[in-house]
């Protein structure tokens, strides 16, 4: 059975606009984008009358805690938290428990994303115990390097080791980019205080992305630098990025500052920290000046009961995989992006960026996952409707005009007003080579 959505506004990436267009799917894949496609006996007619019809959304930063951490989340309920926001491809970090260092525990991973309702990619992490090793692992997002401590013993400090990391690897480095030196250093002087963002001050990520670029310009490396959060790195990548080096922003650094950690405490401890209101600014200036790439969400979900433990206790992290995408199609209603933005910075861009086969496009032939919006749809963000295990979201309250209202993978209707399907799964998706 064929599936048609018709009556919505297709958006057209060659084009960059929306049109009144039907689209058919066949075997899970786009058969037919044009007017009047007509409807054999069987086929499921869905009308998207009102709506707008975009590529699924792909989040090229989430924490599913699988394994080591189920409590916390897993790859099912991650994913249902994926799909009610509109996203249909996830990219798991590799700090798990164990971490995913070695061929083992990557294979590990791969069976327990099985119970995805989102496709799935994976990260390998870098680090001194596998540097020479990172060519063997094969279709993989990229190899992650946290260059300095954020969550785990797995920090590279030595510049040297990261050299070494650089030099192995033959596809994209990811970097969590905060000076380990300088966090040591601020780390002693104010935890007293507890004020998690002059704990690790913006000249702790200015300083570390300066010393990625270098580095990787001297390798002729890809590099992505995950979560930027700072107007010193923004500066920075005005002068000197080049199209080796890409980098992305997440939800809560452009939706939030430091004022809420001052009043949420750990509920806004995450990092890199919420930074001042200059920093947030100078992020949405940074994407409208195209210099941003893609937008991910860093979804880092933890129990409540973690979070209210005391300052130096409370682990680091939000989730963010659901509300992703109603944040920014508020922010299409308040006239702050366009719905275009939001597919380039969401869908297109981390496809070409991961160099993800045939998603991220309504095109021809291109795995059917697909999201309809609702731009008048008014509703509440809430932490009650969360689908992940930590049911909290540090938007609970947040008002927003325009949502998700179905999400298809690989042509399955996965989520849909409120619903949710669990009779389909998500794949692993496959990587181009995207060779220095």
């Amino acid at each position: 059975m064929n599936t048609i959505l018709k009556n919505g506004q297709v958006y057209n990436s060659k084009k960059n606009r929306f049109a009144f267009l039907d689209l058919a799917i066949k075997d899970g894949r786009i058969a037919q984008i044009k007017k009047g496609i007509r409807a054999g006996q069987h086929d499921l007619i869905v009308d998207c009358k009102g709506k707008h019809i975009i590529p699924g959304l792909i989040d090229a930063h989430v924490h599913f805690r699988e394994p080591g951490d189920e409590q916390k989340e897993d790859f099912l309920s991650g994913s249902r938290a994926a799909a009610a926001g509109g996203v249909t491809t996830v990219l798991d970090m590799p700090n798990t428990n164990p971490p995913v260092v070695s061929g083992r525990v990557l294979a590990q991973k791969r069976e327990l994303a099985g119970k995805s309702l989102v496709n799935y990619g994976f990260y390998v992490l870098g680090c001194a115990e596998n540097a020479d090793q990172l060519s063997l692992f094969k279709n993989i997002a990229g190899i992650k390097v946290y260059l300095g401590s954020s969550t785990g013993n797995y920090g590279v400090d030595d510049l040297g080791v990261f050299a070494q990391i650089l030099e192995y690897t033959p596809g994209l480095v990811v970097v969590h980019a905060e000076c380990g030196h300088l966090l040591r250093y601020f780390a002693k002087k104010y935890e007293m205080i507890g004020m998690h963002h002059r704990m690790r001050p913006n000249v702790c990520a200015q300083v570390s992305v300066a010393d990625a670029c270098i580095l990787a310009s001297s390798f002729k490396k890809r590099l992505h630098i995950a979560h930027m959060s700072t107007k010193e790195e923004v500066a920075f990548l005005k002068m000197h990025k080049t199209p080796q080096i890409t980098c992305e922003v997440s939800p809560h650094h452009l939706f939030l500052n430091e004022s809420f950690f001052r009043k949420q405490g750990n509920f806004g401890k995450m990092n890199p920290p919420l930074r001042y209101e200059e920093d947030r600014k100078a992020l949405w200036q940074a994407i409208k000046e195209g210099l941003v790439d893609l937008i991910a969400t860093d979804h880092a979900p933890h129990t409540k009961e973690e979070k209210e433990q005391d300052f130096r206790d409370a682990p680091c992290g939000v989730p963010g995989v659901q509300t992703m995408l109603p944040l920014l199609l508020n922010a299409v209603h308040e006239k702050k992006l366009s719905l275009a933005d939001v597919v380039r910075l969401c869908s297109e861009n981390p496809a070409q960026v991961f160099g993800i086969e045939k998603r991220g496009q309504l095109s021809v032939g291109y795995h059917a996952d697909i999201c309809v919006v609702d731009l008048k749809k008014k509703g509440t963000i809430r932490n009650e409707e969360q689908q992940s295990k930590c049911s909290w979201t540090p938007f609970h309250g947040w008002k927003c005009t325009g949502w998700p209202v179905m999400t298809m993978v690989n042509g399955n209707v996965v989520y849909r007003n409120g619903a949710i399907d669990e009779s389909a799964k998500g794949v692993e998706v496959r990587f181009r080579d995207l060779l220095s």
